[in-house]
């Protein structure tokens, strides 16, 4: 991958100079410069481990594939960007629109510039992580203060460049979505299942790491902030969901493990509405924030999305519908999978979710901003462990179809 040097660090290091070499490096400008430009941050408590901000360029002349405006992501300021940067979000979607967006099925922004001053070789990566997932819980929090401190000393430089699509309808996850719209968002995600399903070109993406990789790092954060969640929480948590609680501090590893053992495919791994827009003119859905993609159990994606989308009081019946659709896309598409499989794999991914937001309004590692961050999460909390009635978790990790 290809260093650069003259990468801005913070919002006000981009200038028209700066645009005018990235676009002219990236191929868009031949001979124009950018002489003015304003910037508007959105998504601001949305983008927890970045900042998105609306740059609209004024140019010396007119060319025709100047963009009137664009999509600039750089890592957050905050103690944010000390997690993004060891979990190597920035470097993951740099590496997405640059290697793998040319030939998606789903449709996202086009690619205009991205530079990194920095990178790990994916490889060695993989091993690191295969490593770590050996080591004893403690061993490996100790490790995780280490490697934050380390990289606060000496952060590493990332820019993207992309497509405005605010013109676009955007996805908001607090206020939900029609049916017409869920049904179009599970139409785009089997789309981008069906493509790498069981694919060989998975193993061609080392830099995407298999989520059973993750799992003590992810049951870890669970640990070190679950007691304190239970103790805020005693007089709002059913007898039911206490246990489901306390069966994830027993059972968070196996269950993150256990969506490697299926069938693998390519996963968004934030699949939301917020980082979703629809084109109401093709009725496409487009797809954005490609910063937490993993391989693993299609459920994990499936869950994600159902589990903020719909609304609390959303019925049994209308959830196996929607199931019904993405597996239907998925048989569209090529991909034969039974309704048993889908519907646990479905099962698995929400106690997946619940394992990895439960406690994240009382996680050091995460700043959710003072506002809609923690309004967001504690709705969808809410939503998520309605949906997980009736689940025996308990027993689920032993009932995996055939």
């Amino acid at each position: 991958m290809h260093i650069q040097k003259d990468i801005p660090f913070r919002l006000d290091e981009i200038t028209p100079a700066w645009l005018t070499r990235a676009l002219r490096e990236s191929g868009i400008l031949k001979d124009a410069e950018v002489t003015d430009l304003t910037k508007r941050i959105i998504g601001e408590e949305t983008g927890f481990l970045g900042q998105v901000v609306i740059l609209k360029p004024i140019y010396s002349e007119k060319e025709a594939n100047a963009p009137e405006s664009m999509v600039l992501k750089i890592p957050t300021p905050l103690k944010n960007r000390k997690m993004g940067q060891s979990i190597g979000v920035y470097e993951k979607e740099i590496r997405f629109y640059r290697d793998l967006k040319p030939k998606l099925w789903v449709r996202t922004p086009a690619h205009y510039y991205s530079a990194l001053n920095a990178y790990d070789d994916p490889d060695v990566v993989i091993e690191r992580l295969k490593s770590l997932n050996r080591l004893a819980m403690p061993l490996i929090a100790i490790l995780a203060i280490v490697v934050t401190w380390f990289i606060g000393l000496f952060p590493r430089r990332y820019v993207l460049l992309i497509e405005d699509v605010s013109h676009f309808r955007m996805g908001d996850q607090l206020n939900g979505c029609s049916e017409t719209d869920v049904r179009g968002v599970l139409d785009a995600m089997a789309m981008l299942h069906a493509q790498f399903w069981d694919s060989e070109e998975l193993a061609n993406m080392s830099w995407v790491a298999p989520v059973e990789l993750t799992s003590k790092l992810i049951h870890l954060t669970y640990l070190q902030a679950v007691e304190k969640y239970k103790r805020a929480s005693k007089d709002q948590l059913s007898e039911n969901q206490l246990a489901l609680i306390n069966w994830l501090k027993g059972n968070g590893i196996s269950l993150t493990e256990v969506q490697g053992a299926c069938s693998r495919t390519l996963l968004h791994g934030d699949f939301r509405l917020d980082n979703l827009c629809f084109d109401d003119t093709t009725g496409e859905v487009l797809v954005l924030d490609w910063q937490t993609m993993t391989t693993g159990s299609a459920g994990i994606d499936l869950a994600y999305f159902l589990s903020a989308a719909l609304p609390l009081e959303t019925t049994e019946e209308s959830i196996n519908e929607m199931i019904e659709h993405y597996r239907q896309a998925l048989i569209q598409r090529g991909v034969d999978v039974s309704n048993q499989r889908i519907r646990w794999q479905y099962d698995i991914g929400m106690l997946s979710m619940l394992h990895r937001i439960a406690p994240i309004l009382f996680q050091e590692q995460l700043e959710l901003g003072t506002d809609r961050g923690p309004e967001l999460m504690q709705g969808w909390i809410d939503k998520t462990f309605k949906k997980l009635e009736g689940v025996d978790f308990e027993h689920i990790l032993d009932q995996m179809p055939v």
